[in-house]
């Protein structure tokens, strides 16, 4: 004995199409900037501070800003020397990778998590609550209709 059993998914369907509005695209893009945030490298704040949160994407501004992101050192560097002591680089507006790599673990870093591919990293160590947290923000916007 057998039966069955047919389901109208249509109304939820509807609802999950509207789940990427640009409100819950920019409530999602912020939690994961915020879960994000112990993982980008930062000394001074400037990495994090230059941030655009969007519907779209979340996008680091600072010019830096991929070389933080793939560890890798662009070059050329050219040292500024002021009374015979290095105070500075200057870099031409075309740069190229040496093939050393960035050390995330220095002096003055004030992210311990900090790391190349912060948002992997991230969902490495926080992907579930992540992912809760996203679920809960999909139920929110179905709650509302």
């Amino acid at each position: 004995m057998g039966f069955k059993v047919d389901i109208d998914f249509s109304k939820i369907e509807s609802k999950l199409a509207n789940i990427t509005d640009d409100k819950t695209m920019l409530e999602i893009h912020n939690a994961l900037a915020r879960y994000c945030d112990p993982y980008v490298p930062m000394q001074e704040g400037m990495l994090t501070g230059n941030l655009n949160i969007t519907p779209e994407y979340v996008q680091y501004n600072s010019p830096y800003a991929h070389y933080q992101y793939t560890e890798l050192v662009y070059g050329p560097n050219i040292p500024v020397i002021k009374n015979g002591e290095i105070v500075g680089y200057w870099s031409p507006p075309n740069k190229h990778p040496t093939g050393a790599q960035l050390n995330h673990n220095v002096k003055g870093q004030k992210h311990a998590l900090a790391s190349s591919h912060w948002d992997k990293r991230m969902m490495e160590d926080k992907g579930d609550e992540f992912t809760e947290e996203v679920g809960r923000i999909i139920k929110d916007r179905l709650k509302e209709g």
